[in-house]
């Protein structure tokens, strides 16, 4: 019997990529928090302009729900990084498998800029009307992070089997996503 596909494996991934890839991952999901709380600051610019006072940029205090989506939005944004670390094996055993590492890392980095371009029009959108995605689309809020995860994953699986892994990596996520949301 012909065995399809591979396990999931620190050995078939390499030492050194699947811990770089770790590695580059939380120093992302670090990065890419940072840069959403200061962008949500920055998105209070018209409240400073019209007060003229610089106190609410400095006083601005995040709610729940806003630390946690970034949260897990910078951990979804950053698992893209690491997936394309896991996926940069230059030489697979055969063709086949090649092709489909070069995909797997062609869509993730694609998935990656696409969400964040789309995030962008959409907090322009959401800056010229009196809509929050808080009140308004709690839910759909957290539907990016999700896909994101769940999109590299299934670039993953496709290569390689990983139900195990997959567990895993879900309740790390989980943990990480609830660390950097700081609750």
């Amino acid at each position: 019997m012909k065995k399809l596909k591979s396990d999931f494996t620190i050995n078939e991934i390499g030492k050194f990529q699947f811990y770089s890839g770790i590695a580059i991952g939380i120093g992302f999901s670090l990065i890419f928090n940072s840069l959403f709380r200061v962008f949500l600051k920055m998105c209070n610019v018209g409240e400073i302009i019209t007060d003229l006072s610089w106190s609410n940029f400095y006083s601005y205090e995040f709610s729940i729900y806003y630390l946690t989506l970034i949260g897990f939005t910078s951990v979804g944004f950053s698992f893209c990084f690491t997936t394309y670390l896991w996926m940069s094996k230059p030489f697979a055993t055969n063709r086949k498998k090649n092709i489909r590492l070069r995909m797997a890392q062609t869509n993730t980095i694609w998935i990656l800029f696409g969400t964040l371009f789309f995030l962008l029009r959409l907090f322009w959108f959401f800056a010229g009307i009196d809509l929050t995605i808080e009140k308004d689309f709690a839910y759909l809020g957290f539907m990016f992070p999700i896909f994101i995860y769940l999109y590299c994953w299934n670039l993953i699986s496709d290569i390689y089997k990983s139900k195990k892994t997959f567990l895993v990596t879900s309740l790390i996520v989980i943990f990480v996503g609830i660390i950097l949301s700081g609750i």
